[in-house]
């Protein structure tokens, strides 16, 4: 243990020698507390006093250029605090104020429209702040660095990870004041860190800034499986870049996240259902779980693990509960039963932090120590529909199963797709008890109406003709809800109906997980989200999953969850209120929403001669290209 704690400040001392001039800075993780009316942290009801604070100074004001100052402040503390609406009333007021002059005042104009862009951006809405940002011309060096660092913020939504790096570590020679270089790093790091562990082991770059950030990347992406590899690593990596513009207040929290985690005592409490109808998913999560831990060499502390039976129907989940914080749980993996979970995300605090495997009905709320996981068919679904509208494809059709789990999967898809400025032309279920698709394609695709137009030629000219049906022709994408077998049958169907040229992009659902040549070939085009477990699977766990468990191979996913559970016990205080903090785990690229719910970037792959192909999707959308220049 000592040379654990004496190789940290080892390295610390290197650092703060390479940055002897820095001050250390206060960081973020305040503890999340709730208010009367609605859930917010802490850090929220600061900013947002700030803001109201600032509004004050505009209104005492009888400075023009003092009052727009005052008011974009507000603004832009209003969108950290995740207040956008209110960020975009004081938009509201300023384009009102400065609308209709006879002789426009340029530097507020550019002023409201970067204020403008950077609210796009905060709504995830890439297509209206490249629209934006590509109408700035920047006139005062101020105005330079927010627009620089808008275009590297939308980079980052973009997906664009290494461009935002590439921007901002040129950005950083412009910043003067330590409090904004450390803001440039943390974004800095949130772009190394999205990067999946496959894409930034390949990353290579001449500038030596960069590279040293790459070297960084990889060290801590190592670190969250193996703490005591971690300080060497950091120790070398320092000796090698005594002057990369890293900063050691930023580094130090970094690196103390990662060493205060892994020294703690843990004891894990697993509360899942050991008999009944969940009997097989429980198992095969906590084979995931136990499998980690066994192959665990992130703590030199091994935790203790008890699991316990939440099925007993004369026992409820409660008393359960607190029998395990009775035996001494400091963390507690559990319950899956969404009505549980309900229930817990009506409570003001738990005793102990607690990681459910599923989420509550409600995506708002912050109960105190409750923390949710699980795999999203919603996440996933508005991750196609990102992917959709950044390559520029913003007509879809979509084709859903009749049932609550295709409903759920078209209203995420629909709300994120139209949200982000795309439009549904169509949309058409289908029975779930059938492989015959023929009818709702046909509907899908107008072809009915195409054929009730033939007819009426024919009747008109007196004689039958030679045509084919033509389909709708203003649709530029599919999205398909869809199993895994009713997309073998559903993508003959969409050729066979004239519809062969529309890329189609669904979930996970469609593939089983296991390569079948025979079976998927007819599913060759499709592209579709997974998770790292299944299309980049270099983990020794893969190898002991199939060995040991062969008959769970239909639940491969679950052991995922079981494995990325176990690891985020450790990684939670550092995923918590910081907004650059990535785990990359077997489910995703991991992160925290400000409600504490666990979100993942999923991987794309396309299905070629029968296979999923992992690929890097091209960003080919008109107007981030523009911004990418």
């Amino acid at each position: 243990m000592k040379s654990h704690t004496l190789k940290l400040f080892l390295f610390l001392l290197i650092a703060l020698l390479a940055a002897c001039e820095s001050q250390p800075v206060k960081t973020g993780g305040e503890q999340a507390v709730t208010e009367e009316g609605r859930p917010v942290t802490e850090k929220q009801a600061s900013l947002t006093e700030e803001a109201e604070n600032l509004l004050e100074l505009a209104e005492d004001s009888d400075n023009e250029a003092e009052q727009r100052k005052y008011r974009i402040q507000a603004a832009q503390l209003y969108i950290e605090a995740g207040e956008i609406s209110l960020a975009n009333q004081q938009l509201d007021v300023l384009r009102q104020q400065y609308a209709d002059r006879a002789i426009p005042d340029e530097t507020a104009n550019t002023d409201i429209q970067l204020l403008a862009a950077a609210i796009a951006i905060a709504q995830k809405n890439t297509s209206l702040a490249a629209e934006l940002i590509d109408s700035i011309k920047p006139l005062t060096r101020k105005q330079q660095i927010s627009y620089y660092s808008l275009k590297a913020d939308l980079d980052y939504l973009s997906g664009k990870y290494m461009f935002a790096v590439e921007r901002r570590v040129q950005l950083d020679t412009y910043l003067d004041t330590e409090g904004a270089k450390n803001r440039n790093n943390r974004k800095i790091w949130a772009a190394l860190s999205s990067l999946p562990s496959e894409q930034l082991n390949k990353q290579q770059s001449s500038n030596p800034t960069i590279k040293g950030w790459l070297e960084l990347a990889k060290v801590m992406r190592s670190g969250q499986q193996n703490i005591s590899k971690l300080e060497d690593d950091l120790l070398d990596w320092g000796t090698r870049n005594p002057s990369h513009p890293v900063g050691n207040s930023f580094l130090q929290e970094l690196v103390s996240n990662y060493q205060v985690t892994a020294l703690e005592n843990k004891q894990i409490a697993v509360l899942l259902p050991m008999q009944g109808d969940l009997s097989k998913v429980t198992a095969t999560i906590k084979n995931g779980i136990l499998s980690a831990y066994y192959l665990d060499s992130t703590s030199p502390i091994k935790p203790v693990i008890r699991f316990y039976d939440t099925s007993n129907s004369d026992q409820s989940f409660h008393q359960v509960y607190e029998q395990a914080i009775e035996d001494g749980a400091t963390n507690i993996i559990g319950p899956l039963d969404k009505v549980v979970i309900n229930r817990l995300a009506q409570q003001r605090e738990l005793d102990v932090p607690v990681l459910t495997l599923n989420y509550s009905e409600s995506t708002f709320g912050h109960t105190g120590n409750l923390f949710q996981f699980g795999l999203s068919p919603e996440d996933e679904a508005h991750q196609v529909a990102e992917l959709a509208i950044l390559q520029n494809k913003k007509q879809a059709a979509v084709f859903y199963p009749d049932s609550e789990w295709g409903r759920r999967l078209n209203r995420a898809f629909v709300e994120r797709y139209t949200f982000l400025g795309g439009s549904i032309l169509t949309s058409t279920n289908y029975a779930t008890n059938t492989n015959d698709y023929r009818r709702p394609i046909r509907q899908l695709f107008n072809l009915d109406q195409s054929a009730i137009r033939r007819r009426k030629v024919e009747n008109i000219i007196g004689t039958r003709t030679k045509s084919e049906p033509r389909r709708r022709q203003d649709i530029d994408m599919i999205f398909l809800a869809a199993t895994h077998r009713s997309a073998r049958s559903i993508m003959p169907a969409f050729k066979f109906h004239h519809a062969g040229d529309l890329p189609v992009y669904s979930t996970s659902h469609v593939y089983t997980g296991q390569i079948n040549r025979e079976l998927d070939r007819d599913l060759n085009g499709l592209i579709f989200c997974d998770m790292p477990w299944i299309l980049q699977n270099t983990s020794p766990l893969a190898k002991v999953f199939t060995s040991n468990w062969p008959q769970q191979k239909n639940f491969t996913r679950l052991f995922a969850l079981g494995i990325d559970s176990y690891h985020l016990i450790f990684n939670l205080d550092y995923l918590q209120n910081r907004e650059y903090a990535v785990y990359a785990g077997q489910t995703g690229n991991i992160q925290l929403d400000e409600n504490n719910r666990v979100t993942r970037k999923l991987l794309w792959a396309r299905f070629e001669r029968g296979r999923p192909v992992y690929f890097e999707p091209a960003i080919n959308s008109e107007e981030t290209e523009k911004t990418a220049n």
